[in-house]
């Protein structure tokens, strides 16, 4: 392992808040605009990576599968995409039950997707990456990251004041043992050793010095809980030290009785690094016994605070002292069931807080506040903005002229190289003026430059 490569073991303080019924969690203040005007997405959307358009260079496991994308605006104005190319929704070694995965949970799988089970993936999916110089008009063509078996995917990606890019994603080739683990002592251990052999939940901390050309791993920890799942935000403080907003499962084992003690919620788990990704420490956990507090997209907002939503409930939390306590959940969707799913939250230069999303049976859908998530901007109650009705896990930028663009990906299709294939979508818009009505208007992705979005 190289010198600046470390191992690390998190300790956290954890404190869980009271049960709360989802139902009983109350809505934020929203200013409710009315219906959407009709948009046409195809028109404005662009395919970026596809089994047909800029496809990756075939690797030996490849699907079609060219998903989980994430966007950044670097410094010099190239625009910068992380994305997942592999076989499916997620690529880990395969077959399954020969490279990690405990044997029922393989079969589970295998008897829902058949052709799974003979499906050869020894390295499973590549991280690659592409970039455009002209505000995506064009783009390059796909390039690996780094071959880790099980890390298939970027979780977020930043680029730092001072120019240095950081890139954070789970390694994960042992999934399936959530749930699964035995209730009696021995057993357990050995369960839980084997997982530990294979470095499954492990989370890998990547730099770049040169704009996303090349990456060198300067971390990789186990934790701080005992399932973790994909880093969702890396984000800069004002000292220029790192947060990075991830989450786990604290504990998940099976009883005699065949249930799980305690019901396997997950929770948002906030680090710290003050050595450029090295060392990683805990600052606080965010979570209730009653539901999942998952997916959250972190970002400071105008008054200096700073917050996230969570799936599935679509609560919102806000932290004013740099994420050490954190405020009671307010939703910003009314209704029941997966409200919200990952997505992204940016800041405008002129206050506006962003939250890109979906669920609730909307894909790409934005809403946002005008005062640091006192009030906010939607076109109903139960969802946002629809952005571009085929990017699910959306994820955006702010461009030069205050405009967004947004990145998703469109999965699930037969193609040539598969069954389950999937393409990176890209589509760009601005926010309205409070004088034109609220609301978002899309744009020509490379297109002339607009006013600011006030």
């Amino acid at each position: 392992m190289p010198r600046e490569m470390t191992v690390l073991f998190l300790t956290l303080f954890l404190s869980f808040r009271p049960v709360v019924a989802e139902s009983e969690i109350p809505l934020v203040d929203m200013n409710i605009v009315g219906d959407e005007e009709p948009k046409d997405f195809q028109k404005y959307r662009k395919i970026l990576v596809s089994p047909t358009v800029n496809t990756p260079e075939p690797f030996e496991g490849f699907g079609g599968f060219c998903g989980w994308p994430k966007v950044c605006r670097l410094q010099n104005g190239d625009l910068y995409v992380v994305f997942s190319a592999g076989f499916w929704h997620a690529s880990w070694p395969a077959p399954f039950d020969k490279h990690g995965q405990p044997a029922e949970y393989a079969e589970k799988l295998y008897k829902e997707f058949p052709w799974l089970k003979d499906w050869n993936c020894p390295s499973g999916g590549r991280r690659m990456w592409i970039r455009s110089s002209d505000n995506g008009k064009t783009w390059t063509r796909p390039k690996m990251i780094s071959i880790v078996p099980g890390a298939y995917s970027i979780g977020d990606i930043m680029q730092r004041r001072d120019g240095v890019m950081f890139a954070a994603s789970i390694i994960q080739t042992a999934y399936g043992y959530r749930g699964r683990m035995p209730a009696t002592p021995v057993e357990f251990a050995q369960r839980q050793l084997k997982r530990w052999s294979i470095r499954s939940d492990w989370t890998a901390v990547l730099r770049s010095d040169d704009n996303g050309e090349t990456w060198r791993e300067v971390s990789r920890f186990e934790g701080p809980l005992q399932f973790m799942a994909s880093p969702q935000t890396l984000l800069e403080t004002s000292d220029g030290s790192l947060l990075m907003l991830t989450e786990g499962v604290p504990w998940s084992r099976t009883l005699k009785s065949g249930n799980l003690w305690p019901d396997s919620k997950w929770v948002s788990i906030l680090l710290r690094s003050d050595d450029d990704g090295v060392t990683w420490t805990g600052v606080s956990i965010i979570g209730d016994n009653d539901h999942h507090i998952e997916e959250g997209s972190l970002e400071y907002l105008a008054d200096g605070s700073m917050g996230f939503a969570s799936r599935t409930s679509s609560a919102w939390f806000q932290s004013w002292d740099e994420g050490k306590t954190w405020s009671e959940p307010r939703r910003l969707h009314s209704g029941e069931g997966k409200l919200m799913k990952k997505g992204d939250h940016l800041r405008l230069a002129n206050g506006v807080n962003v939250i890109l999303t979906c669920g609730g049976g909307v894909r790409g859908q934005v809403l946002y506040t005008r005062d640091s998530g006192k009030t906010w901007i939607k076109p109903t109650t139960e969802h946002g903005f629809r952005c571009d009705p085929l990017a699910y896990y959306p994820d955006g930028c702010v461009l030069d002229d205050g405009s967004i663009l947004v990145v998703g990906d469109h999965q699930g299709f037969k193609n040539e190289y598969g069954p389950y294939g999937a393409e990176v979508t890209a589509i760009r818009f601005r926010i309205k003026t409070p004088e034109e009505g609220e609301g978002i208007e899309l744009l020509p992705i490379g297109g002339e430059p607009v006013g600011s979005s006030r």
